[in-house]
């Protein structure tokens, strides 16, 4: 019986579009979603290159990480304006993940959750940490799925 359930159970994932790519990042790690336009992104000095800044949002200041920067897909300005930021809870700290649209709740079996390419790791070089903690498909569509600690600790290394 307990070998059933771990068949049946499922990835819920927050799945996201940067350039042309479908991400995903748990679901449970969100704390809300919005519109990146209204607030101004103050630039950090010596900050590393995929953070764009801060933003005050009801008084706390948050890092808000670029995703198109660490991806390097081109930013098209055409769509800044449509741009969202995921508000997330990694390790007790809060960030803002920029991406340009979000799509919403994507249900994978855990099953089919495979491990990243190896290209798309990390090495001891790398702060030794995966940003990817897989890939898995939805229908004809490749999700890569995001290791927020990873991606967090390379941000400050």
């Amino acid at each position: 019986m307990a070998g059933e359930a771990k068949v049946d159970e499922e990835l819920k994932l927050a799945g996201f579009i940067v350039g042309v790519g479908l991400y995903g990042i748990d679901i449970m790690r969100i704390k809300e979603v919005i519109q990146a336009k209204p607030y101004r992104i103050r630039p950090i000095p010596q900050a590393p290159a995929i953070v764009e800044g801060v933003i005050q949002l009801r008084g706390v200041v948050i890092p808000v990480i670029d995703l198109r920067r660490r991806f390097s897909v081109v930013i098209d300005p055409a769509i800044d304006h449509l741009n969202k930021l995921i508000i997330v809870s990694v390790s007790g700290r809060i960030a803002g993940l920029k991406v340009d649209r979000v799509v919403g709740e994507l249900r994978v079996p855990a099953r089919s959750l495979r491990p990243a390419p190896s290209m798309l790791r990390g090495d001891a070089g790398d702060a030794g940490e995966d940003i990817f903690s897989g890939v898995c498909r939805v229908n004809e569509e490749m999700i890569f799925v995001i290791n927020l600690d990873g991606l967090l600790r390379v941000t400050q290394g």
